[in-house]
C-alpha cells in the first residue's frame, strides 16, 4: 500500500500500540471494524506558498479595448487604452451608463476605492480581465427584465386610456407616472370625475400617481358612465336603455381591450359578440378565455349574449390574468428550478443549489425575482475536501504558487483556527463556460491551475488563451462512486484529474506509466473531492479521527459539546461517548457505560489518567474495557457494572489472562478488608485476588 512508504516511523508507532492493546484485551476495535486498520496518514505537508506567483500582470491595451466595447461607451481611444488600470476603472465609472449598467457602475465604483486604499491590490486588474465581463452580462439580462417590466407598465397604461376613451400616443406611454398623470387631466372631458380625480392625483405622491393609474383611472370612467346613463335617462326610458347598452358594450370592448368601433355599438348583441371574435386580440392565445366565453354566449342563446356583455367579458378576462400570472411566476419559479438542477449536475455549488431548493419550494413571487437577480449570483464560494482514508478533512489551500490538501496544524492554545486560503469562488470556466475555473476568494484573479509539469498551482490570471485553458476544470461525477462527490478533469488535459498525492496536488491520470503521482493506489478516492462550506478551519486530531475512521463516527453519536480544552486536555462530548488527546497519546475514546465510571473519577482532570487505548470491546462480545495512563484499568460487563482495578491485583488478574480467567469480571473496585489491615482485595464473579505487601497478590475461589 503506497500510503505506508515514507511514513515507517509512524506505522511503527502504530503496530506497536496495536500489539500492546492485543495483548491487552485480544481485541481493540469492535467486531464491525475488523477490518485490517487503515494506513497512516502522511504528515502534515511543508507548504512553501510563493505569493508572486498569484499577482496578476497589468491589463493590456487588447484587453482595455474588449472592455471598453463590452460597457457601450463607444470607441477605446487613448485615453482609455493608456490609462493606468486602477484609472481605467475610475473612467469605466465615470463614463458608463448608470441606467444600463448599474451593477457594473456599482461594481467599478466598489473596486476603485479598494485601490484608493491599496493601489497595489489586484482588483482592478482583475475588473478589467474579467469581472467587467461578468457584471456586463448580468445588467444586460436585468436590463431586459426591466424592459420587459415596462413593457407591462405601458400595456397597463394603454388599457387605462382605451377604458377611458382617450386618446395616446408613445409620448404619453413611454413619460414617467406624475406626467402622465397630467396629461389624463388635460385629455380628460371637462366637467368629469376623470379630470378631477386626475388634478388631484397630480398633487400627490409616487404612491398616489401610482394608484390613479392602476386603479382610479378606470373607477372614475365608471362613475362618469354611470353620470351620462342617469343623465339618458332622465330624458326617457328609451334614451336611458340605449346608453346602458352603448356603454355596456363600450365596457366589453375595453376589457379587452379594443377601441369600441361606433358602428358596433349600435348592433344586436349577437352581431356585437361576432364582431369581437374577428378581431385580432382575440386570435391571440393570451385572451383564450374571453374568445372561448364569446363562442360559448353565441351557441347558448339571447340571454347568454347580454351577460357575456355585461359581466362575463370580465370575468374571463380576469381568468386570462391570472392565469397569465400564474405562467410568468411558474416559468419564474421553472428557471430557478434549472439553476438548482445545473448546480445538482456542476457537484461544486452544493450553497447555490440549496438556495435554489428553498426559493422554488417556498418563496414569494418576489423572492424568486429577487433570486433571479441577485441570489444566485452570491453563494458561489466552496471549500473542497479530500475523501481518501486519512485525508478526509484535509481542504484544498494555497497561497500561492503550489496548491496543496492539508488539514492545517491543530494549534496549542485555542481550540482551532481558520485554516486560510482553503475558500474558492467557484465561477463559469475561463475557457469553456460549460466547465468551471477556481478563483482564490482571498487573492482577486488568481485560480488554480495546471502547471506545465502537471502541478498544480494558485497563479494570477495573466489573460493569456493558454492560462485561461489551463485554469478550467470541467467537474465529473467522482472516480470514487460516492454519491455527491465531484472529480475535477483539466481541461487542458482530458483524462487527467485534479489529485491529491501526499498532500501535492497534480493533474494525474492514475495509470502508474509516467510520475509518482499518476500511481494507481487509491487514484479513484485521491482524485475525488467533497464540496464543503468556505472558510473551513484547521482540523483537530479528534476531528480527523471522527472523519477517517467510520466506527468512532458510528458508535459516538451526535455530538452534545464543541472540542474543547481544559487542563491541557482536548475533549468532546458524544451521545454515547468522548474523545480525549494529548500530545503523547494522540486521540482516545471512551464510551458508556465505562464512561461514567471514568467520570466518577474526576476523568481527564486527574493526573496521568488519560486512556492510553480506545474503548475496547472484549473478546466475549459483551463487556468493554479501557486502560489509564497510571495502570489503572476500567471493566464492565451488563451483571457486574464498571469497577476500577489497579496495581499488583491488575498484574495477576492480566498473567491469569483478564476477564477470560476462571475469575471472569471483577465486582467490585479495589477495596481495604474489614479487620486485616495492610490487605486490599478485589472481588470477581468467581473469586477474590488478595494483596499484602509482605505476601504479594494471590487469587482463590469464594
Amino acid at each position: 500500500m503506497r500510503r505506508t512508504l515514507g511514513n515507517t516511523g509512524k506505522l511503527t508507532r502504530t503496530l506497536a500500540i496495536l500489539t500492546v492493546a492485543t495483548a491487552l484485551t485480544g481485541l481493540v476495535t469492535p467486531a464491525a471494524a475488523s477490518a485490517a486498520p487503515p494506513p497512516p496518514a502522511p504528515g502534515v505537508p511543508l507548504e512553501s506558498p510563493d505569493a508572486t506567483a498569484a499577482e496578476l500582470p497589468a491589463a493590456t491595451e487588447l484587453e482595455k479595448v474588449r472592455a471598453v466595447h463590452e460597457i457601450e461607451v463607444g470607441e477605446a481611444t487613448p485615453e482609455w487604452r493608456n490609462a493606468t488600470d486602477m484609472n481605467f476603472v475610475f473612467k469605466v465609472f465615470d463614463r458608463i451608463n448608470g441606467t444600463d449598467f448599474p451593477l457594473t457602475k456599482e461594481e467599478s465604483y466598489r473596486v476603485y476605492r479598494i485601490m484608493v486604499q491599496t493601489p497595489t491590490a489586484p482588483d482592478a486588474t482583475a475588473f478589467i480581465r474579467t469581472g467587467v465581463f461578468d457584471f456586463a452580462a448580468r445588467d444586460r439580462i436585468e436590463r431586459q427584465r426591466r424592459q420587459d417590466a415596462w413593457n407591462e407598465t405601458v400595456r397597463v397604461r394603454r388599457e387605462a386610456l382605451i377604458d377611458a376613451e382617450l386618446a395616446y400616443d408613445d409620448v404619453i406611454l413611454n413619460d414617467n407616472d406624475q406626467n402622465f398623470v397630467y396629461k389624463v387631466y388635460q385629455r380628460a372631458p371637462a366637467g368629469t370625475k376623470l379630470k378631477l380625480g386626475a388634478l388631484d392625483a397630480f398633487g400627490g405622491d409616487a404612491a398616489v400617481w401610482k394608484d390613479f393609474i392602476e386603479n382610479k383611472i378606470r373607477e372614475l370612467h365608471h362613475q362618469d358612465q354611470l353620470d351620462y346613463i342617469e343623465r339618458e335617462k332622465q330624458k326617457g326610458e328609451e334614451e336611458g336603455r340605449r346608453a346602458e347598452a352603448v356603454a355596456a358594450k363600450k365596457d366589453a370592448c375595453h376589457k379587452i381591450p379594443v377601441v369600441a368601433v361606433a358602428s358596433w355599438l349600435l348592433l344586436p348583441d349577437d352581431d356585437f359578440i361576432r364582431e369581437l371574435l374577428k378581431t385580432p386580440e382575440l386570435t391571440d392565445p393570451a385572451h383564450r378565455e374571453i374568445k372561448n366565453a364569446a363562442n360559448a354566449a353565441l351557441i347558448a342563446g339571447a340571454a347568454d349574449w347580454t351577460r357575456f356583455i355585461v359581466t362575463g367579458i370580465g370575468e374571463a378576462r380576469a381568468r386570462d390574468d391570472a392565469r397569465i400570472l400564474r405562467e410568468r411566476e411558474e416559468a419564474d419559479r421553472q428557471k430557478v428550478r434549472d439553476i438548482k438542477t445545473k448546480a445538482d449536475a456542476s457537484r461544486v455549488r452544493p450553497r447555490l443549489s440549496a438556495a435554489a431548493a428553498s426559493v422554488a419550494a417556498t418563496g414569494t413571487w418576489d423572492q424568486v425575482k429577487d433570486f433571479l437577480a441577485k441570489g444566485q449570483y452570491l453563494p458561489l464560494e466552496q471549500g473542497f475536501s479530500g475523501v481518501t482514508v486519512n485525508t478526509r478533512g484535509w481542504h484544498v489551500r494555497s497561497g500561492g504558487g503550489d496548491a496543496w490538501a492539508t488539514p492545517g496544524t491543530q494549534p496549542a492554545n485555542t481550540v482551532t483556527a481558520p485554516l486560510g486560503e482553503a475558500s474558492w469562488k467557484v465561477v463559469t470556466g475561463l475557457a469553456d463556460a460549460n466547465c468551471f475555473s477556481l478563483e482564490s476568494a482571498t487573492r482577486v484573479g488568481s485560480y488554480l491551475r495546471v502547471a506545465p509539469n502537471l502541478r498544480v498551482q494558485l497563479a494570477g490570471n495573466d489573460g493569456t488563451d493558454g492560462f485561461k485553458l489551463n485554469a478550467t476544470w470541467c467537474a465529473r461525477p467522482g472516480l470514487d462512486n460516492s454519491a455527491g462527490n465531484v472529480s475535477l478533469q483539466s481541461k487542458a488535459h482530458p483524462g487527467r484529474y485534479l489529485r491529491q498525492y501526499w498532500g501535492e496536488l497534480w493533474a494525474a491520470h492514475g495509470q502508474s506509466a509516467e510520475n509518482n503521482f499518476d500511481t494507481t493506489g487509491n487514484y479513484a478516492t485521491d482524485a475525488s473531492w467533497r464540496t464543503v462550506d468556505p472558510n473551513p478551519n484547521i482540523s483537530t486530531k479528534i476531528d480527523l479521527r471522527l472523519l477517517n475512521e467510520d466506527w468512532w463516527r458510528e458508535y459516538f453519536g451526535p455530538a452534545v459539546t464543541p472540542e474543547y480544552i481544559e487542563n491541557g486536555v482536548r475533549v468532546r462530548k458524544f451521545q454515547n461517548g468522548a474523545a480525549f488527546w494529548n500530545p503523547s497519546l494522540g486521540p482516545k475514546n471512551i464510551l458508556y457505560p465505562v464512561l461514567t465510571k471514568y467520570w466518577s473519577m474526576g476523568g481527564h482532570k486527574v493526573p496521568a489518567n488519560l486512556p492510553i487505548v480506545d474503548n475496547l470491546f472484549l473478546p466475549d462480545g459483551v463487556g468493554r474495557a479501557t486502560h489509564l495512563e497510571s495502570g489503572r484499568s476500567i471493566y464492565w460487563s451488563p451483571g457486574t457494572d464498571s469497577r476500577l482495578i489497579y496495581g499488583a491485583i491488575r498484574d495477576l488478574w492480566e498473567k491469569m489472562g483478564w476477564e477470560r480467567s476462571w475469575l471472569g469480571y471483577p465486582i467490585s473496585d479495589e477495596m481495604d478488608v474489614p479487620g486485616e489491615p495492610g490487605k486490599r482485595r478485589s472481588m470477581f464473579q468467581f473469586g477474590n485476588i488478595d494483596h499484602t505487601a509482605q505476601k504479594g497478590a494471590w487469587a482463590y475461589a469464594r
